[in-house]
């Protein structure tokens, strides 16, 4: 949990304490670099440390953690993804499980190829930019049977596996076919493979970054490996906009000294059930385009995509 999640959670929290509740509040932290076991072994160490009555986290990961350690301390997560995909709720409406939170996940590939096109008409095709990787959180949860991690161009007979996000892949199918760009996927599995993008995006292709756990994580590496190489990139995700892309659609949240979710804190540790609050999720995206960038990379956006654009970094 960052500092402004807990200074808001301390805000929601303060009536609580003011009517006498005995309140004790601690940050808690996963190590980016850390394997998978080891990073289950540090929760597990924190969660010993004493009775929780909420656990409250920024991302996916450490929720599917606690569950796999606790099936009944209830966890609040936000800005996360599609709790269903890790089979940590029934639905979205009913989560069934003490588990509930904001997600941030809208089908936004066809959004970002749109915003990519307008942005830069005259680009010659588009690239998926697919992260490889996998996390083994429920052994109970179906989830998608995934080939083996294998970098650069995907086979078509591989790419229902490798996406495991068909609602996205369809919309992103139909936007490219609008635009009438030949649309290519391109996978990485480990932080070395970012040496090889040039080789793996061609000369005139504009490229779509979705937020995942190596684009995450290495985003201070990845976003300048691909800036360099000149080619309009559009992501889903602020934090990559602050390592220096270029441009982004994302979806709609609060300030952060104002994060969405973080209100049902202090319903659930008023007596609340977390499985009966419905997962809330945003109400539509955001362009931004990153004018700094933009002039680093020699790039011009369209004045069309300058109108339409709702932030327009300088």
């Amino acid at each position: 949990m960052d500092q402004p999640v807990m200074a808001a959670l301390e805000r929601e929290l303060s009536p609580l304490q003011r009517q006498g509740h005995q309140l004790i509040l601690e940050r808690g932290g996963l190590t980016p670099e850390a394997s998978d076991a080891h990073s289950l072994l540090q929760v597990e160490q924190w969660l010993a440390r004493r009775h929780w009555d909420l656990v409250v986290s920024t991302t996916m990961s450490p929720v599917a953690k606690v569950r796999k350690l606790d099936h009944n301390i209830p966890v609040l997560f936000r800005s996360a993804d599609d709790p269903r995909s890790y089979c940590l709720v029934h639905s979205l409406r009913q989560p069934g499980t003490p588990t509930t939170g904001f997600t941030s996940a809208l089908p936004g590939w066809a959004k970002m190829a749109e915003a990519l096109h307008l942005a830069f008409p005259r680009i010659r095709g588009m690239t998926l930019l697919v992260d490889g990787t996998r996390e083994e959180f429920d052994p109970a949860c179906p989830g998608v049977d995934m080939p083996p991690c294998r970098p650069g161009l995907i086979p078509p007979d591989e790419l229902p596996q490798a996406l495991g996000s068909s609602q996205d892949d369809a919309g992103l199918r139909l936007a490219a076919r609008r635009t009438g760009l030949p649309l290519r996927y391109v996978r990485f599995c480990q932080l070395e493979d970012i040496a090889h993008l040039k080789a793996w995006l061609p000369a005139g292709q504009g490229v779509l970054v979705p937020m995942a756990y190596l684009t995450y994580f290495h985003r201070q590496r990845l976003v300048p490996a691909l800036q360099s190489l000149g080619l309009p990139v559009v992501y889903d995700s602020r934090y990559l906009l602050q390592a220096g892309g270029l441009m982004a659609v994302k979806t709609s949240t609060e300030p952060p000294e104002q994060p969405r979710g973080i209100e049902l804190a202090r319903r659930i540790l008023e007596g609340a059930d977390p499985s009966r609050i419905p997962i809330q999720r945003p109400e539509g995206f955001e362009f931004i385009i990153n004018l700094r960038a933009a002039r680093t990379m020699g790039l011009v956006p369209s004045k069309a995509a300058l109108r339409t654009a709702d932030q327009l970094w300088r």
